[in-house]
């Protein structure tokens, strides 16, 4: 990934120090296995710098700095600092003349804010607002009456259903579907009756969501993605969730209808939550746990069903003797019949 400027450049870009020769040239951000004298790459572990070759290195500033390494750019979060960089360089690269397509299609009583890009066959209905600076790729659908707030950018292909209302500078990767209908049926005899999904999607500020998603619309009220949550790829938010802020959602996850997840919450991948539990603020559920409970604030939970992770880990750990135990209380037996 190329950048090609300036060691000073870059600091100054980065608002940050730098240590040693600012004319260096940089033409290429690099991981450090990849590395060469025109990178610069981001260290955290300084046992890293002994043999990096690299023409600059992001670090935390220390006593000792590398003698090896030409330039140094002193951040108090490399991690972070490298990551607006690749930020920099991403914007740098995708660049896009604002206009709309003339082969999209736009419905009647639509409103577009202010540098807006809207690309080839996206159809957008009656009524939709879009807010400046939004950004929608080819292929897209956006329902009637939804909202889309500013600086939003809308990967090919997404299907934004009708009245889903999304806030600021949200991101939606390709293939998700926001307002899908809830499963809802009611047993009549032998047969299914479907239930009426008549409610919305409410997708506050800064939330980004991954490909391939589906977040179901509410019965009657609205399903809820609370500002700052990032949502992976392949998850699953069925009708009337309630996911508070700041969570993270991992991949293949799935939240059944009703559920309500509080603020800071990590549910990793290929966890599922039954319907109608609580999980409290600040929780974590490890990697295939399965809920079927409410779960406390500040919790760390694994397994199925899911409970305290060394609680599970002591089970687990239990069961493991089970066939021990098993041929020790055999031999006993054994021993009194005879």
């Amino acid at each position: 990934m190329y950048i090609r400027k300036t060691v000073k450049e870059i600091a100054e870009l980065l608002d940050l120090e730098y240590i040693g020769d600012g004319s260096n040239f940089i033409e290429r951000v690099s991981s450090i296995e990849n590395s060469d004298k025109k990178s610069i790459v981001f260290v955290e572990d300084q046992e890293l710098l002994k043999n990096l070759v690299a023409g600059c290195v992001i670090m935390r500033k220390t006593e000792n700095l590398p003698s090896n390494i030409p330039s140094i750019i002193i951040s108090s979060n490399p991690k972070l600092s490298f990551a607006k960089l690749l930020e920099f360089i991403e914007k740098s690269n995708k660049s896009y003349e604002k206009g709309i397509s003339q082969r999209a299609i736009i419905g009647n009583n639509v409103k577009i804010g202010e540098d807006v890009f809207i690309g080839d066959f996206v159809k957008i209905c009656d009524g939709v607002r879009i807010g400046n600076g939004c950004i929608i790729e080819t292929g897209c659908y956006i329902g009637a009456n939804s909202i889309l707030g500013d600086n939003c950018f809308i990967y090919p292909n997404v299907v934004i259903r009708e009245n889903i209302h999304i806030g600021r500078n949200c991101i939606i990767h390709s293939g998700s579907v926001i307002g899908s209908d809830g499963f809802g049926y009611i047993r009549v005899g032998e047969k299914h009756y479907k239930m009426p999904q008549i409610g919305n999607v409410i997708i506050e500020d800064d939330v980004e969501i991954g490909s391939n998603v589906s977040i179901d619309r509410a019965t009657i009220d609205s399903t809820i993605i609370a500002s700052g949550t990032k949502i992976d790829n392949l998850v699953h938010i069925a009708h009337n969730v309630k996911i508070g802020k700041n969570c993270i959602i991992l991949a293949g996850a799935a939240i059944a209808g009703s559920s309500i997840i509080g603020d800071n919450v990590i549910i990793a991948g290929q966890a599922g939550i039954t319907d109608h539990v609580r999980i409290g603020n600040n929780s974590v559920v490890m990697a295939q746990s399965g809920v079927i409970g409410n779960i406390k604030e500040n919790s760390v939970v694994f397994g199925t069903p899911a409970r305290d992770r060394y609680e599970f880990m002591r089970i687990q750990a239990s069961l493991s003797k089970l066939p021990l135990m098993y041929k020790e209380f055999f031999k006993r037996n054994e021993k009194k019949n005879n």
